[in-house]
């Protein structure tokens, strides 16, 4: 069977100061693979973070990988808590996509990653792309 991935880049991540519901629920189905980088803009949206997909090389977005262990039960779970499951009204305000992100050591692997799926007319850009930095 093929590993499967998730790519977090806000409150997930190791070291954010800002506590997630589901951080628990993270290191009981997956386990910390790498640090690694996803091509995106990242957004302040509330008191979390936000990240829209960008044709430009230049924007960056710092995260971590984790190893999916149990990928049914971990993506039901953080379907909920993102708020993109069937339970929540359209459009949701973030979708799950599986998209190429590189480790730390230069290597491409597919993840799953949580991207913002409303407009960012008003929200407050991270430019150093890295949400532990802003």
């Amino acid at each position: 069977m093929e590993d499967s991935f998730l790519f977090v880049y806000g409150t997930l991540r190791s070291g954010s100061p800002k506590k997630s519901p589901v951080k628990n629920v993270l290191h009981l189905y997956a386990e910390w693979w790498s640090r690694a980088v996803m091509q995106g803009k990242l957004y302040e949206i509330d008191w979390y973070p936000g990240v829209v997909q960008s044709d430009n090389p230049d924007d960056i977005v710092v995260g971590e990988i984790f190893r999916i262990v149990d990928e049914t039960t971990l993506l039901a779970r953080l379907d909920e808590y993102e708020g993109c499951s069937e339970d929540f009204p359209k459009p949701h305000e973030y979708q799950r996509k599986k998209i190429s992100v590189q480790t730390e050591d230069g290597e491409n692997v597919m993840a799953w990653v949580y991207l913002y799926n409303w407009e960012v007319y008003e929200e407050s850009r991270i430019e150093s792309g890295d949400y532990l930095n802003i």
